[in-house]
C-alpha cells in the first residue's frame, strides 16, 4: 500500500478507531517510514493541544439554553385564544355557504353578469375536474374523492375553497408570534439572567 492509506489510518489510530490488525500494521509502516511518523506525531501533537484547550462547561447549560430559547407562537397562546378564531371561521363559512345557496336560486340564465359568473364557475370546476384527473392518475383513490367532491355542486366547491382559505388563516396563526408572547418571554429571560 501507498503512504496515504497509512496516513487515513494514523488518523483513525488516533482517534481509537483502527481495528487491531490494521494497527499492527500501521505500527510495522512507521517503524520504515519517517514520513509517516512525521505525519502521526504532528497529529498526536494537536490532539495533545485540543485536549489543553478544552472548556468545562457548567453542569445545565444545556437546559439554561434552551429555557432562554422564546417559545412559538402557538406555545404562548392559551388554548382559549383558538375559540374566537373558531367562532368566525363558522360564521363565515356559514355565511358564505348560506349566501351562495340564496344567490345560485335566484341566478337566470339570462342576465349578462350572472351568466359570466356561472361561466367563471363552470371554468374553474372543470380546471379543476382536469386537476383531479391528473391526480387520479397518480393516486386514484384522491383523484377520485376529489373528482367527487367538485363534480357534484357549486356548494361544495365554495366549501372546499372555505376550507382552504380557513387552513391556510390557520397557519398563519400558528406561525406569527403576537407582540403579548414576545413581551412575556423578553421579561421571563430578564427575571432568569438577574436570578443567576
Amino acid at each position: 500500500m501507498d503512504c496515504s492509506t497509512y496516513r487515513e489510518w494514523t488518523d483513525l489510530d488516533l482517534e481509537g478507531e483502527l481495528p487491531a490488525p490494521e494497527a499492527q500494521e500501521l505500527a510495522a509502516h512507521l517503524e520504515g517510514c519517517a514520513g509517516c511518523r512525521r505525519v502521526r506525531e504532528e497529529g498526536s501533537a494537536l490532539l495533545s493541544r485540543l485536549a489543553g484547550d478544552r472548556l468545562e462547561v457548567r453542569p445545565g447549560f444545556r437546559a439554561a439554553v434552551l429555557q432562554a430559547l422564546p417559545a412559538a407562537g402557538w406555545e404562548a397562546q392559551h388554548p382559549r385564544a383558538w375559540l374566537l378564531p373558531l367562532l368566525a371561521l363558522a360564521a363565515v363559512g356559514g355565511a358564505a355557504a348560506a349566501l351562495f345557496g340564496v344567490s345560485a336560486a335566484r341566478l337566470g340564465a339570462g342576465a349578462p353578469l350572472p351568466g359570466a359568473a356561472l361561466a367563471l364557475a363552470d371554468l374553474l370546476v372543470s380546471s379543476l375536474l382536469a386537476g383531479s384527473g391528473l391526480a387520479a392518475a397518480s393516486w386514484r383513490g384522491l383523484g377520485e374523492a376529489l373528482g367527487e367532491l367538485l363534480s357534484t355542486s357549486p356548494s361544495r366547491l365554495v366549501a372546499v375553497g372555505v376550507l382552504f382559505l380557513a387552513l391556510n388563516w390557520g397557519l398563519f396563526r400558528l406561525v406569527r408570534r403576537p407582540a403579548a408572547a414576545r413581551g412575556a418571554s423578553a421579561s421571563r429571560d430578564i427575571s432568569r439572567r438577574a436570578a443567576s
